[in-house]
């Protein structure tokens, strides 16, 4: 490729909205940028994810600069909704993204930075990284030490209830996406899920104090101040709140509570209260797939 269309004055690490948005501001400066994405379509990061998947944000809240989101207000996107939503925005607004390349390394040079990708090196005075928050699966240390025959998916593996064979289901995480997989599941599996829940935002709160919710998170629980800084804490320790639905509906569904995961013995899994394999064994019959 010419040497000159590597030379940049800013680099895009990744197309997801937060990349497209600084593509839309960076537009307006007149500087030469291009936005690197590694999927072969912008958006494949939430085509990936289940099926029933829908964003917990509204729509009325979910837009990108200059372009609202077209849906109604107070519903939630689904995941493929939001997905086609990010690649017309980039085609509405010409944005520079090379889908299909893969970042390997971003180094620092005497003028700006070198980023070696499957496409070439391209040369930049500044690197904007986007790349999301929750890339690399999280999983539990000890399910390293549960049986070979039981089944093991982490959220970014599954897809539905269909996939999952027959028996009782273990879903470890009570966030808001251990329990919306949960919830699901338990139409068809008798489903357990494991760790304390997280707090339900009320769907009255984002109804109809809309507003008032999100100028509190956005310029309240920021980083800036203790208590944003002790709230981000948690969230990443904890997980996401619960949007849409409670831990009742958990309840309703027939989903069983179980404390912690926190250790495997004689290859089953324990929890934070003590329940010895051979009880938690019986709650989870005998072929339980864990979900993560």
């Amino acid at each position: 490729m010419d040497q000159d269309m590597q030379q940049f004055d800013v680099v895009v690490l990744g197309a997801g909205q937060a990349g497209l948005a600084a593509g839309y501001h960076l537009s307006r400066t007149g500087l030469r940028f291009v936005i690197l994405e590694q999927a072969p379509r912008i958006g494949d990061v939430w085509r990936a994810r289940w099926d029933s998947l829908h964003l917990f944000t509204p729509a009325q809240r979910v837009g990108l600069p200059g372009l609202a989101f077209p849906a109604a207000r107070n519903t939630c996107p689904s995941k493929d909704e939001f997905a086609d939503y990010l690649e017309a925005y980039a085609r509405k607004f010409s944005r520079p993204v090379r889908t299909g390349v893969q970042v390997l390394s971003v180094g620092a040079t005497g003028t700006g930075f070198a980023v070696s990708t499957t496409d070439g090196v391209l040369h930049a005075r500044n690197v904007i990284a986007a790349v999301g928050a929750n890339t690399l699966p999280r999983i539990p240390a000890a399910a390293s030490g549960l049986d070979a025959g039981i089944l093991q998916l982490h959220s970014s593996q599954y897809r539905r209830p269909a996939d999952i064979p027959d028996g009782d289901v273990l879903v470890v995480g009570a966030g808001i996406s251990g329990a919306e997989i949960a919830l699901e599941l338990a139409a068809t599996h008798r489903t357990f899920i494991s760790g304390r829940p997280t707090p339900h935002v009320p769907d009255p709160v984002l109804r109809w104090a809309d507003p008032l919710y999100w100028r509190f998170i956005h310029f309240v629980l920021t980083t800036d101040n203790p208590l944003g800084r002790k709230v981000s804490a948690n969230f990443h320790r904890h997980g996401a709140p619960l949007f849409r639905i409670s831990v009742k509906d958990l309840a309703r569904a027939g989903v069983v509570r179980l404390p912690r995961f926190s250790a495997a013995a004689g290859g089953k899994p324990a929890f934070d209260d003590g329940d010895v394999p051979e009880r938690t064994h019986r709650h989870l019959g005998d072929r339980p797939q864990a979900v993560a």
